[in-house]
């Protein structure tokens, strides 16, 4: 009787060392999941907020190198593009970078318009030859120097 009984503590003891090996293995994958799972979500935060700061950047830097004449606003807040018959605004709004289009000659309002960039701000000054874009996005700080004409 003796050996069956240390057979059968021996298999439990087989069993349970084989469930904590396999407890051990998933506690570990979760938090190796976890880990990958919080550097993702920071990096996409990042990719993000540099992504929006560079398109919105962009968007008003093309806009005044395709534009006839350009003129700036409310103490840099907006600049307003002339080609043709049609008038352009850009300007920062409440939420983020706003866009309006007019017909040359009507009154210059910085109010309503389309949301071009959301939670991002923007300054554009004149500086000689040179225009200077900035924008700011989530603290981050991007500039662009763009020529007149």
């Amino acid at each position: 009787m003796k050996i069956l009984n240390n057979t059968r503590v021996t298999g439990v003891l087989n069993t349970v060392a084989s469930l904590l090996l396999f407890l051990m293995f998933t506690v570990c994958m979760l938090v190796v999941i976890g880990a990958g799972a919080g550097i993702y979500s920071r990096i996409n935060k990042s990719y993000e907020t540099t992504y929006g700061s560079a398109a919105a950047i962009r968007y008003v830097s093309n806009k005044i190198k395709a534009s006839d004449s350009c003129e700036i606003i409310e103490n840099g807040k907006g600049i307003v593009f002339e080609n043709d018959n049609l008038m352009c605004i850009i300007y920062e709004g409440t939420d983020g970078i706003y866009e309006k289009n007019l017909p040359v000659g009507s009154e210059i309002i910085t109010d309503g318009g389309n949301v071009v960039v959301e939670n991002t701000g923007m300054t554009v000054s004149d500086n000689g030859d040179l225009y200077e874009i900035s924008v700011n996005c989530s603290g981050d700080n991007i500039k662009m120097f763009v020529r007149k004409g």
